[in-house]
């Protein structure tokens, strides 16, 4: 019977062991973890317009050029160039100079172009050139402004100047006209999408 008795309470302490380790195990397992870290993005994103530069008033018929600004061309809120331009003689042309500046240092996809030009109240679609009427041409780095899509302005290096991209638009009254063109206002939009490249 001793025997018996002493193998139970080998078994006993056995088991009193395995539930003490069991109890320091879960313990262990059971505390909170802490993970302490920080991220940072140091890129930046900053796309805009930052000057319009009046050309000259020019006539392709060789009279006296008549073409004038009605009011002086604008850039507004970072995104918007404003121009104001007003003819008398067949043959006026205007001409601007719009800079796109990317002070990021994200390169900067031009995504979409999209040019419409509207009547004077903003309704109607018209044709961004018609015969005897007033006629716009818009470039970007001297590419029509359909192919300039997915051109990439790149970002401003930590050490140099910002990277620029010129939007040039020509207005002007046909010079064959040889009437007052039904649409003696028309708009122009042109919206430039960048998109990070």
């Amino acid at each position: 019977m001793s025997e018996k008795k002493e193998k139970k309470n080998i078994l006993i302490g056995a088991l009193l062991v395995a539930i003490i380790a069991m109890a320091v195990g879960y313990a262990a397992l059971a505390q909170q973890l802490t993970i302490n870290g920080t991220a940072q993005v140091t890129s930046t994103w900053d796309v805009k317009f930052t000057s319009i530069s009046e050309g000259t008033p020019s006539n392709s018929t060789g009279v006296t050029p008549t073409a004038s600004n009605k009011t002086p061309a604008v850039i507004s809120g970072q995104t918007t160039a404003t121009f104001d331009v007003e003819f008398q003689t067949p043959g006026d042309t205007m001409e601007y100079d719009i800079i796109v500046t990317n002070n990021g240092s994200l390169d900067a996809k031009l995504a979409n172009v999209v040019a419409t030009a509207s009547s004077a109240d903003g309704s109607g679609d018209l044709q961004l050139t018609e015969a005897n009427g007033i006629n716009y041409e818009i470039t970007i780095d001297g590419r029509p402004y359909a192919s300039a899509q997915n051109t990439v302005l790149a970002g401003k290096p930590s050490d140099g100047p910002a990277k620029t991209s010129t939007i040039h638009v020509k207005v002007w009254w046909d010079a064959a006209a040889t009437t007052v063109p039904e649409n003696t206002i028309k708009k122009l939009t042109v919206t430039l999408e960048y998109v990070q490249a």
